[in-house]
């Protein structure tokens, strides 16, 4: 299953351009890269992506609305290699991503940050 207005391949779940509010629900486990860029997400959930574990090594955010990143939201992608936060309003970047060890691609220009830790 998937989300309805998603589309996915071997790879990837796209749910790109498609006016969402929210990180859908029902996003497959099974991929390793999940693209939600050019939305209108205002807001991660704490845990909104606890269920994709291990697989996911791209993370596509960017073109999006929100301000802030949920302390530990990131903290189960420990394979995640790339994560874009580009053109968001984030205002700060907490501490507390440590468990991203892989990680070798963060964007986060084009948002409101005054410090990064």
């Amino acid at each position: 299953a998937r989300p309805s207005q998603c589309s996915c391949d071997q790879t990837l779940v796209n749910c790109q351009n498609i006016r969402l509010a929210s990180v859908p629900a029902g996003i497959p486990t099974d991929k390793q890269r999940l693209w939600l860029n050019n939305n209108q997400i205002t807001k991660l959930e704490p845990g909104v992506f606890d269920s994709l574990t291990a697989l996911l090594t791209d993370l596509g955010l960017d073109s999006n609305q929100f301000q802030a990143l949920p302390a530990g939201v990131f903290d189960r992608l420990g394979n995640l290699q790339g994560m874009d936060l580009t053109n968001n309003q984030l205002k700060s970047v907490s501490r507390g991503h440590e468990s991203l060890h892989q990680l070798s691609h963060l964007g986060l220009s084009d948002n409101r940050l005054k410090s990064i830790p």
